[in-house]
């Protein structure tokens, strides 16, 4: 079996040939590692064509998985061929698309990032730091269409940083407003027919509920940024009349666990075990446990270890 490099250069040959024989004419692939948000340094091909502003880009690591589970490397330089002249559609739109979609203050959103886990990444992106390791980025959003803000990109849109971030977080809590659901609804109910605790009009969370709880957006995806909007910390401090830890199990939601009687080593080490064999890798928002005190988040533990003395830790 092929290393990475050694595929890398078979598979990426093959490819050109496959895209002589019945692709696009004019298109030519060109190699660029790129960073990507939670997979970090990746081997992209870029295909590239004359007249077309988008590149659609396929990434070598995800047909190795495919290599290393069995399948032929001619094969799979047929289907990411088949996978680009059937994206290319889509892309040209995109690009006809591409001003108007920035013009529109509409298309704003924001997402939560683990700003230590994604240093690469962030570079050259607009970051908005939040609280303890995680900010907020600004995204351009349509559809599926997800483009991240550039710092260079506020005098194109003829707005300042701070009117960028408050428009997408905005944006983001009016079309995906937080939920709050007790843990076992969450896994044996959906959407609405769990109760929203936030919404219930209840003083206090209900009584008895438990293991703990999620808090995600009305979308279930990329949810976990819902624990940011204003408000919310304050609000389930008061539901739980607790502080109370927070399990960062993906960026689609946290679980969030009332303090008292907890024992946070047994709790950060669950968080790894499941990003390690439950949570896809892409999803992973952080590998360590967090505690929310008077309103102010602090990371509890430190590559799964909790210091003796955490006020040395930084």
């Amino acid at each position: 079996m092929l290393d990475l490099m050694s595929f890398k250069k078979e598979f990426i040959s093959n490819c050109r040939n496959a895209l002589c024989e019945y692709g696009p004419e004019g298109m030519r692939i060109e190699e660029q590692s790129v960073n990507k948000a939670q997979r970090g340094k990746l081997n992209g091909m870029l295909f590239v064509k004359e007249g077309l502003n988008c590149a659609p880009t396929l990434y070598v690591e995800d047909f190795y998985a495919a290599y290393k589970a069995g399948s032929d490397i001619k094969d799979l330089s047929r289907n990411a061929i088949e996978t680009v002249v059937s994206s290319m559609g889509m892309a040209s739109m995109l690009a006809d698309k591409t001003h108007s979609l920035i013009g529109d203050r509409r298309n704003l959103g924001v997402r939560l990032v683990n700003k230590h886990r994604e240093k690469d990444y962030l570079k050259g992106l607009l970051f908005r730091d939040i609280e303890s390791d995680f900010g907020f980025i600004a995204d351009i959003q349509y559809g599926e269409y997800r483009l991240a803000v550039t710092r260079d990109m506020p005098q194109m849109m003829k707005m300042s940083e701070d009117e960028i971030f408050e428009t997408a977080l905005k944006n983001t809590m009016e079309k995906y407003p937080a939920v709050f659901y007790d843990l076992k609804d969450s896994v044996f109910c959906y959407g609405e027919e769990c109760t929203n605790l936030l919404e219930s009009g209840a003083e206090y969370a209900p009584a008895g509920a438990g293991p703990g709880y999620v808090i995600t957006n009305s979308s279930f995806y990329r949810g976990a940024s819902a624990l940011f909007y204003p408000g919310i910390i304050c609000r389930i401090h008061l539901l739980l009349d607790d502080d109370f830890y927070v399990l960062p199990s993906s960026v689609h939601e946290v679980i969030i666990i009332a303090a008292e009687d907890q024992d946070p080593r047994q709790l950060a080490e669950m968080i790894r075990s499941a990003n390690r064999t439950v949570v896809d890798p892409e999803d992973v928002l952080a590998d360590d446990l967090y505690i929310c005190e008077s309103g102010m988040l602090r990371r509890v533990s430190y590559g799964g270890v909790i210091p003796d003395n955490p006020g040395c830790m930084c």
